[in-house]
């Protein structure tokens, strides 16, 4: 009974987009720790092989990929189980953030984050349910308080988030037969790099809403991403799933 750990990850393989930074990168890390092999996909290879180092795994696959370009996706795939190893689970934590008002809001600005936080999503776990590269699991998007509860200047990003979090209700019914489960988490304020940037351009945290249980770190998003991938979480699919502190 020593033993009994029922979110162990253990001989699992995980697939980890923005792995390079915050969420994702705190996810490969606390994924690693329950036992899980993972596949590192982000932006910067520099940065995916500071991750590698942090995940204590050696040799690691890291894939260097920018959503917001064109990408080729299925390599993506090829690449990941480049070691006879089909995936077991995906967290896509790749995306933008930004404020932006309406008055200045652009096609160019909505196209970009559309492409990285909803459609790139889609087409990423299109090709994940392909039998040649998974063998079921479950999948897990980061999308964000701000597709329920939006603030000023979130507009562009809060509707990707909401379109996100819908979009987890159809797949799940249609991934089922395949043995796939995907759902999304909602953070509220994290102490990332994202929330570091804004203190530089001038917002200050102690004048926002703060949630009654305080701002949270990425590993509390980790541990909720670890739970939905493990078997703990097996009866629960096409659901969004808020973690915003109380707010």
């Amino acid at each position: 009974m020593n033993d009994f750990n029922p979110i162990s990850l253990s001989g699992r393989k995980i697939l980890i987009t923005g792995a390079s930074s915050g969420i994702g990168r705190a996810a490969a890390i606390y994924c690693s720790k329950l036992g899980a092999d993972v596949v590192l996909c982000g932006r910067s290879q520099t940065r995916l092989k500071e991750t590698a180092v942090l995940t204590g795994k050696k040799n690691c696959i890291t894939i260097s990929s920018d959503f917001l370009t064109e990408t080729d996706f299925e390599q993506i795939f090829k690449t990941a189980i480049s070691d006879g190893e089909k995936l077991d689970g995906m967290i896509y934590s790749a995306g933008v953030s930004g404020t932006v008002p309406l008055r200045a809001l652009s096609i160019d600005r909505m196209n970009a984050d559309m492409r990285i936080n909803y459609m790139s999503f889609i087409e990423m776990c299109r090709i994940y349910s392909k039998r040649k590269y998974s063998k079921g699991g479950s999948i897990v998007g980061i999308s964000s308080s701000a597709a329920t509860r939006a603030g000023k200047g979130q507009l562009s990003y809060s509707a990707s988030k909401a379109a996100m979090d819908t979009a987890v209700q159809v797949m799940a019914l249609e991934l089922i037969p395949k043995g796939i489960r995907v759902n999304t988490v909602q953070p509220g304020l994290v102490n990332t790099e994202m929330v570091k940037e804004s203190q530089k351009q001038g917002v200050e945290l102690d004048k926002l809403e703060l949630p009654p249980l305080g701002i949270a770190e990425a590993d509390d998003v980790a541990a909720l991403c670890a739970f939905l991938l493990s078997d703990m979480s097996r009866m629960i699919t096409g659901r969004k799933i808020p973690i915003d502190g109380g707010r």
